[in-house]
């Protein structure tokens, strides 16, 4: 499971972390350097890491059509 922090306000992820406690811990830094932020942004799960991992798999290149 991949965690990160979302910001409520413009409804991204702007930060993504590979454990709960690592995206806790930059949330409370962030907090800490603006603590106006305060309910603007949370923590929130993301996906899980074997789906956001690239398949291998041939890529085909473009049809060529003749006009």
């Amino acid at each position: 499971m991949l965690w990160g922090v979302k910001d409520r306000y413009v409804g991204e992820v702007i930060a993504v972390y590979g454990s709960r406690g690592e995206a806790d811990g930059a949330l409370r830094k962030m907090l800490r350097d603006e603590p106006e932020w305060e309910g603007m942004i949370e923590v929130v799960a993301v996906a899980e890491r074997r789906r956001c991992l690239p398949r291998c798999r041939r890529v085909r290149g473009p049809r060529c059509t003749r006009l």
